[in-house]
């Protein structure tokens, strides 16, 4: 089973080409990339398609959640697609497909964000797991710098 799923849309209050350089400006996406509250332990960006990312999230509590992803493809400014897991040896570390559509809207940008999911069950851990608020409190993050 793969099923692509909407997981949200989500307008931020910047021109498209700002948007897309903050998705791959190593700079700017460890502003971002994390949930509120979170800082960066760790950022790495080969920026092609076979490349990859890799964001350490520290958590206040110290806690790492490392994360990476392979780029599978880049089409500046509207489309970024990679396939991201967990950067650690966990057992349920299969990769989701992610898919990130940037829509110009007058001067706002919109992120329409899609994951295709290899599994039922890999779909309901990821949505029942808090996946969509975090992914919101990336984008407020964004949104900021962004302005």
């Amino acid at each position: 089973m793969k099923e692509r799923v909407k997981i949200l849309d989500h307008i931020i209050e910047a021109e498209q080409a700002k948007v897309y350089h903050a998705w791959t400006d190593l700079k700017a996406f460890r502003q971002w990339f994390c949930p509120i509250g979170f800082s960066i332990a760790k950022a790495e960006m080969d920026l092609r398609p076979g490349g990859f990312f890799s964001i350490h999230m520290k958590s206040p509590e110290g806690e790492i959640y490392p994360t990476r992803g392979e780029y599978i493809s880049l089409e500046s400014p509207t489309r970024i697609v990679y396939k991201d897991s967990w950067d650690d040896d966990r057992a349920d570390n299969e990769p989701i497909l992610t898919e990130v559509v940037l829509s110009a809207v007058g001067k706002h940008t919109r992120i329409s964000l899609y994951s295709t999911f290899n599994s039922e069950e890999q779909k309901e851990k990821s949505l029942t797991s808090g996946v969509v608020a975090g992914w919101k409190m990336f984008f407020e993050n964004l949104n900021n710098i962004s302005k």
